[in-house]
């Protein structure tokens, strides 16, 4: 069996979850609090120190891209074809590259710098605002109706779905749901991703969640 070990929020291992649950072998979601983290850190459990980790049967997998990539072949979300996958890797990693004019946020210490920060960055022509349209030029120019323009469902999809709807969730001050009502290409993504069929099933159980109500149909309806 595998098993994902993080914190309760969707975070950095949502994505590798919902791979998880969409290639229907036997897994275990455990979440943890700080507390526990520190004991798996003390106890040399965690390759770098940090969670997520995946553990298998052959050894434990950390760092979040890599088990996106090892989920998402699980699960059959790999093109086969290395030019199509190559595509996928390539989307994966310029949203790892908007996500990082975000990172800084966190470090702020006054309550309204911060916010003030993370709105800039959906201001007309920012960082994050450029990377919202670009995915939403992606999505709309597709032949397959993927981002990626791959045949099926791919980890790309996955991660735009998990991550940047996640934004939206309440958890991070300055943001909410009225910032994403700017894209509406976005929203009729998560429209698709959210009525998939296993999707919609998986989170079913978690719309009570402060987080993960983000993941269920008409979400962001008005």
């Amino acid at each position: 069996m595998h098993e994902i070990i993080y914190f309760n929020s969707p975070g950095l291992a949502e994505s590798s979850r919902l791979c998880l649950e969409l290639s229907g072998i036997s897994w275990k979601d455990t979440t943890v609090d700080n507390e526990e983290y520190i004991k798996l850190k003390n106890d040399n459990v965690l390759p770098y120190d940090l969670l997520p980790i995946i553990k298998t049967s052959q050894g434990i997998i950390a760092e979040s891209a890599a088990l996106l990539r090892y989920t998402g072949a699980l699960a059959g979300l790999e093109p086969e074809d290395l030019f199509m996958r190559a595509k996928v890797d390539e989307i994966l990693d310029v949203m790892r590259g908007w996500w990082e004019s975000f990172t800084p946020t966190f470090y702020i210490e006054d309550m309204d710098e911060k916010i003030n920060a993370r709105k800039n960055l959906f201001e007309e022509g920012e960082k994050l605002d450029v990377g919202m349209k670009i995915l939403s030029s992606l999505y709309e120019d597709s032949d397959s109706g993927w981002l990626a323009n791959t045949e099926f469902m791919s980890i790309a999809d996955i991660k735009l779905f998990t991550d940047v709807f996640m934004l939206f969730s309440g958890q991070f001050d300055g943001l909410d749901k009225s910032i994403i009502l700017k894209y509406p290409i976005l929203l009729k993504f998560h429209n698709k991703m959210s009525n998939v069929p296993e999707i919609k099933l998986y989170y079913s159980d978690k719309i009570r969640s402060n987080e993960h109500w983000v993941y269920s149909p008409n979400s962001f309806d008005n």
